[in-house]
Parts: C-alpha cells; structure tokens; sequence
C-alpha cells in the first residue's frame, strides 16, 4: 500500500530545509557504498559521506517511512537501498533522492541478502528474490551460500575480529559501552561497530586501531529542555546532556555525581546533577550572575563561584524564567510571578488576564519583548512594557502553548505534534506540520537563532531552515 502521508508531502515539503538528528543509541543495521555509508536506527536512516563520515541526510517519517526502522541494505546491483520497517519495505533511489513504498506478497522481512544479479529477501511468507530488474517479487524454495546478509542471518559477532578486544568502547567519563554490531565495508579495509548507547566507531581492519567516532545528536531520553549556553546549544533531558559547539562536533556529559566542565563555564557539577536527577530541570536562563535554573519545587543559581544557592522554594514547577532588570520573573502552571530583592513573591498579572489561567513556557527575543505561553495562545510583554496577545486561528483555547521560542520578529509555538510560527511584523500565521515535513508523535521543546528553529521530540532532534522554508 502507497504510503498516503506520502502524497500529502509532495506538494511542500522540501528536504534540504530539513536536518534530522536521530539517537544513535541503538544502531540496527549498517550498510556501505564507495561513497556512502547508510545507518538504520528506529527513527530512520542515517545517511554520512563514506570519506569524512558527515551527515547528508537522514530519511524518516517525513520521507514516507512508515514505523521504526529495521534494516538498510545497499543493492549494487540497481544501486538503491531497501528500508524495511516492521511492516513494509522501501526502495530509496539516491540518484533521485526519492522514497517509494514497494508493493509486497508478505508483511515482515526478517533478513536481505544481497547478490550480484539482485537481493533475497526473508519474510512471514517465504523466501522471495527480486532480480535487478525486475518489478516483482519471486517466490523461491532455495537461497545461494554467498550471499552478503543483512538482519537476522548476519552471522557476523564483534568476537570475529580479535582487534575490538575487550569488544566495548570507554567514553569521556570512563564508562563501558558494548559493541554489538559489526558490519565491514565492501573490500575490508574497514569496518564499522556499532557501540550501545554511544554511536559507531570506524576500525581500520589492517593496523586494529580506530580512524573516526560517529557521534551526534540526543541519547534515546526525552529533550526536555534547548538552550543557548557558554556559546554551545545544550538538549538536556534524562541522565544525558549533549552540547553542540559551533564547529558542529556533539558532545556528551552524563547528568550524574561528578565535576563535569565545560570549556570555561561549567554547566553540570555534583549537586547540580543531584538537583536534575531530584527535581528535574524544568527552565534555563543565563543570567549575568551565572546560570539560573527552575526545578519541579523551586529556582536555583549557579553563580560564578560554582557554588549551587537556593533562591526560592516553591510548591510547584517552574516552566520559565525571565529576568527584568532586578526582577525575577518565573511562570508556573498557577500563573506568572515575580520576585524582588527582598525574596518576596507576587502574582504579576497582564491586562488580558490570560497568564492567571497558567504560564507554560517563556521565551525572549533580541529586541526584548517576552512571550509566555498561556491557554489558548500567547502574550507578550515588550521591552517598555507594552502587552499583547495572539491567538492562533483555530487553536483549542484549552489548550496550553507548552513551548515557545522567539527570533527576530518570529514566535514559534507547539501547538500538538506541529508548530505555529507567529511573524509579529504582520500578524501572520504559518503552520510547520506533516505537510511540510515535521513527522514527530509530540514536541517536548523548542530553541530558535536566527536561521535555525531546533525542535525535541522522543529520540529525534529536528533543525528546520526556517529562513527559507518561510520565505
């Protein structure tokens, strides 16, 4: 069956404004081309250059793969690349950077294997082998002993190549991760690991030692929070916090008891890492101070002397912050506040009465004006003080706007699994959903600079270009 999200993209969605940034933290599959090398995770296929290992593309829901990804297997033979999930099978043809859902006599593929004159396929129904040129699958009784297989008859183990002994990689922090997969390149110079909950790791055959860690995006943990911090972006979320520098290297530092620095600026340290694992780091505000940090039961500074201070406690989370020349503004799910000097505390209300019904988010853009996330839309606060509100066209108005984030004289705000983006200089609305290639069950937090808009969900970093998607 045609995957029928599928037509509904035709009309607007544009890959190469897109940029997903699954977790490599379980790897099902590897296959490789002289150029390419393909990487099957359950939220798609992962597509780096052969030579520098960089990320091309990656091929998801919004591609028209329907489910979790199984298998990825390279066939020579017409030089496309069949993707199967747990229930169907594609075909991507790099040539036209397209993804068609082929028509199957069975429903599961257990293994491919792959041959010269074209692949094999074991299913629910039998064994079948498409030819090279051929449209159909053909049913067969008996299956080569050469063939190159891919899932579960890949018989290769890690204990097959002496050199990965001890057969686990140690991070930055001196934890063991296993290697479970191998798969070697055509020509066996090289061959790739996949390694749990770390990434792949890129072995030369010949001399045993390592050439390349392929490490990128969030750990399978919920991106709870984004933000901007000691000039990296942090995806902070479970026990992992994963930093992306301006030279697009990712780092990852485990939110557990330990001095964890940062360049200069030390971001997770000993009670801080308590304090996530306790109480949960509900919002982030760099502050001239230090670093500002809201929990389920309170709000916290990290100053420059790396010492953690109370400053409130609270009986309910904090779902953003904001400071306002000497004010400290935090939103909660009973409405907005704020607290002076003296630590007093003090419901601020705006003309419109909708923060009294519960703040969710709080964002701020260069120019100064705040926006809080409220039911049924948003309010802004400008720089000298001036309140509006905006209610996108057709919203639940019993909804909350959960996140938000502002850029230039754009909001952009989570409304379900897609985004409203509100462009403040003429009051328009544009929707970012399935149809323009944002494929994700829910959105847990969003960042915005000023080209890229970063979106969290359940194992899958998303970056839209929105300066061209939106022109």
């Amino acid at each position: 069956m045609v995957h029928l999200l599928l037509l509904a993209l035709l009309g607007s969605y544009t890959p190469e404004n897109w940029r997903a940034y699954p977790s490599l933290d379980e790897v099902r599959c590897i296959s490789s081309t002289g150029s390419d090398l393909y990487v099957a995770v359950p939220a798609g296929v992962c597509i780096f250059d052969h030579t520098r290992y960089r990320l091309l593309r990656t091929l998801t829901r919004a591609d028209g793969i329907d489910g979790d990804v199984q298998l990825c297997a390279h066939n020579p033979s017409r030089g496309d690349v069949f993707i199967t999930t747990e229930e169907h099978i594609y075909r991507y043809v790099p040539a036209t950077s397209r993804v068609d859902e082929l028509s199957a006599p069975f429903r599961h593929v257990s293994s491919i294997g792959i041959a010269a004159d074209g692949a094999y396929f074991e299913t629910d129904a039998g064994a079948f082998f498409r030819a090279r040129n051929a449209a159909d699958f053909t049913p067969v009784t008996k299956l080569p002993s050469d063939l190159n297989w891919y899932g579960a008859r890949d018989t290769l183990e890690p204990r097959d190549f002496p050199f990965l002994t001890p057969y686990f990689v140690m991070d930055e922090q001196l934890l063991n991760h296993n290697i479970t997969l191998v798969r070697p390149e055509k020509g066996d110079k090289r061959l790739f690991a996949a390694v749990e909950n770390y990434g792949i790791v890129v072995y030369n055959v010949r001399s045993g030692f390592s050439e390349a860690h392929i490490r990128f995006g969030p750990s399978r943990a919920p991106v709870s929070r984004i933000a901007r911090l000691d000039n990296r972006l942090w995806f902070i979320g479970g026990e992992t916090a994963v930093s992306l520098d301006t030279s697009g290297d990712w780092q990852y530092f485990l939110t557990r008891p330990g001095d964890l620095s940062t360049g200069n600026f030390r971001l997770l340290f000993g009670s801080v890492t308590g304090l996530e694992r306790d109480q949960g780091m509900s919002a982030l505000l760099a502050d001239s101070a230090g670093l500002l940090l809201g929990t389920n039961l309170g709000i916290y500074s990290l100053g420059p002397d790396n010492k953690l201070a109370q400053l409130l406690s609270l009986p309910r989370r904090v779902s953003g912050l904001l400071r306002l020349h000497d004010t400290l503004i935090f939103g909660t799910e009973q409405g907005l506040f704020l607290s002076t000097g003296d630590n007093k505390v003090l419901e601020y209300t705006d003309p419109y009465g909708a923060t009294d019904w519960g703040v969710f988010d709080i964002a701020r853009a260069g120019n100064g004006t705040a926006y809080f996330g409220s039911l049924g839309g948003i309010v802004s606060r400008t720089a000298d003080g001036a309140w509006f509100r905006y209610v996108p066209p057709g919203f639940d108005l019993k909804e909350p706007v959960r996140q938000i984030a502002a850029a230039g004289t754009r909001v952009f705000m989570a409304t379900g699994p897609s985004v409203t983006v509100l462009d403040t200089k003429d009051g328009s609305y544009t929707a970012i959903d399935a149809t323009r290639g944002l494929q994700v069950p829910e959105i847990s937090s969003l960042y915005a600079d000023d080209r890229y808009l970063w979106i969290a969900s359940p194992g899958l970093v998303t970056r839209l270009d929105y300066t061209k998607e939106l022109r």
